[in-house]
């Protein structure tokens, strides 16, 4: 049997790495709120989300189309990494740590999904992940699948719980120039990953 303990370490570990989703969850926090910051890590959780269910669902097909097109998701994620970059480093955060509007909350979470899916290859991480932890077989019920992927869900929310509630202690001790020099910085280091990124499909391309 597998373990529902198990599908929530996927969901951590999947979540845990500070890559540029965890870079624009910790300034969507710093600068709107822990409630934005929350909304941003459930779109990211989605996206991880979906390609555990792809992964457990052995859908050739699509990890066939990931892997032909994997130049195109990685120049395309960069260039979407370039937009949030910008837009970090010219917004100026707000002495109000209050959630923002429906409409932003709905961007915080598009923002997370779209910047995660654009790294499908990390289906080959969830892939190994779930044999490891006992994901179930082809011969087990759905609801097997279902509350296995649940569980995953709610490991990567209980990260972006800890993340969100961490940082929100921070800002309290900051200043708002403090803030938008963290800004700044952050958003150089998500320009680089994004040129990276870009770089690394083109070189596919090649």
């Amino acid at each position: 049997m597998f373990s529902c303990l198990g599908c929530v370490l996927i969901g951590i570990i999947l979540s845990a790495p500070m890559g540029p989703v965890g870079m624009l969850c910790v300034q969507q926090t710093l600068n709107r709120g822990r409630a934005t910051g929350l909304l941003t890590g459930l779109g990211a959780a989605l996206s991880d989300w979906f390609y555990c269910w792809v992964a457990a669902l052995s859908m050739k097909l699509i990890i066939g189309f990931i892997e032909r097109h994997t130049a195109a998701f990685a120049i395309v994620g960069g260039l979407l990494l370039a937009v949030f970059s910008a837009l970090m480093m010219r917004s100026r955060p707000s002495s109000s740590s209050a959630a923002g509007s429906a409409s932003r909350g709905a961007g915080a979470v598009a923002a997370g999904f779209v910047l995660a899916f654009s790294n499908p290859l990390i289906i080959f991480l969830i892939m190994p992940l779930m044999v490891y932890f006992g994901v179930p077989q082809p011969d087990y019920e759905w609801w097997q699948y279902a509350l296995c992927l649940v569980a995953v869900l709610a490991g990567a929310m209980l990260w972006w719980w800890l993340v969100t509630y961490g940082v929100e202690r921070w800002r309290r001790s900051m200043t708002l120039a403090t803030l938008h020099r963290v800004n700044v910085a952050m958003g150089i280091v998500m320009l680089a990953l994004s040129a990276y990124s870009i770089w690394r499909g083109v070189r596919l391309l090649a």
